[in-house]
């Protein structure tokens, strides 16, 4: 298994730059996410590493073998990958069975060496061989068919196991399953993977690491814990996960203070400036700490605030309110944690080691 490294690579459509001369290392046996919304260049990266597409500048290697570069492109079928589609890419006409063994009929290995690898492989993804081997892709379930074609990317024993995102055409259910399994067998198997994705749930279960691409580039990369809790942007803050982001006014280094623009004051923790200058606060919804006693108002960071709205979500709670004439927030309970109404006036606290200034 071998270690994916991407230098300037760089991909144009006539005027429009896909991808701009991005830097990425994918270590050996590392998950990693390229996490973006459409057009943001993730796709064409992926068909860039599996082949698919010729990059305009940059190399790719993988293992220290150059695949793409100067006068080198090494064809698709030449590189040992495996790749799980968004379609699933199952052949009809072929049973289970054969479709997970094509890979090894076309290397030529043994009939005993197939069946053993593919009926392990069909077990792993909890697909038995005595009861699915026969069966064609028109008589299972579309998580059963991505089960197929995880069990086809595996059984060859590649060195990078690629997906497009192959969750997307599944239910909010099967995804969740689909998540676990495939966390599972990348931990069984240690395949170095680079996974592309929309979906922040999808990047923060899975993935070691996590890069959030905008309009062809790499703006954050690290630990989907990182991205999280330091968001360098106001991008990525929204994009992993949901925040509040709040115009800053005025920022005091000295007193560790930032000043919204109606005048209220905030007191953020050190460790959180990210700039000399900060124009920005970052609250996520759930830090927002609507306060039930009396005795909690003498905490720092507490403010009245008026309820402008109140959503229910189920096993949650989304209430927004208002510190200021300019100041307006969102925030989210649990179900069972209190009980908030609109037009409420009502204490909220914003937790210091909570707030990232940027």
């Amino acid at each position: 298994m071998s270690g994916i490294q991407i230098k300037n690579l760089t991909k144009k459509y006539g005027d429009v730059t896909a991808v701009r001369a991005i830097d990425l290392t994918v270590s050996r046996g590392e998950f990693v996410t390229l996490l973006g919304p459409s057009g943001s260049g993730k796709t064409t990266t992926l068909r860039m590493v599996a082949g698919l597409e010729k990059p305009d500048a940059g190399t790719i290697s993988v293992g220290g073998r150059l695949l793409d570069g100067p006068e080198v492109n090494v064809p698709t079928h030449q590189r040992n990958f495996g790749m799980v589609f968004q379609s699933y890419a199952v052949w009809p006409h072929k049973t289970v069975f054969e479709n997970v063994a094509f890979p090894l009929s076309m290397r030529g290995v043994a009939k005993g060496e197939q069946r053993a690898r593919v009926n392990r492989l069909l077990e792993m993804v909890g697909l038995p061989s005595a009861e699915y081997g026969p069966r064609y892709p028109a008589q299972l379930s579309g998580g059963q068919q991505q089960r197929v074609a995880l069990a086809r990317a595996l059984v060859g024993d590649p060195q990078v196991l690629l997906y497009d995102e192959p969750l997307s055409n599944l239910d909010a259910r099967l995804r969740d399953s689909m998540r676990t399994l495939m966390r599972d067998i990348h931990d069984q198997f240690e395949v170095t993977s680079l996974y592309v994705t929309h979906d922040q749930i999808e990047a923060m279960v899975l993935s070691d690491r996590v890069c959030v691409m905008r309009e062809g580039s790499i703006v954050q990369e690290g630990s989907p814990r990182d991205l999280y809790e330091r968001p360098n942007d106001p991008f990525v803050a929204n994009f992993i996960g949901q925040a509040n982001v709040i115009p800053v006014l005025e920022a005091d280094r000295a007193n560790s203070t930032v000043k919204l623009d109606d005048g209220v004051v905030v007191e953020v923790p050190e460790v959180n400036w990210r700039s000399s200058t900060p124009t920005q606060l970052i609250v996520r919804y759930h830090q927002i700490k609507p306060l039930m006693s009396t005795e909690q108002r003498t905490l720092p960071n507490v403010f009245q605030a008026d309820v402008r709205d109140v959503m229910y979500l189920g096993d949650r709670i989304r209430y927004g309110v208002d510190l200021g004439a300019r100041s307006k927030l969102v925030g989210e309970i649990v179900v069972g944690e209190g009980v908030i109404e609109p037009g409420e006036r009502i204490h909220v606290q914003l937790p210091v080691s909570s707030c990232i200034v940027i």
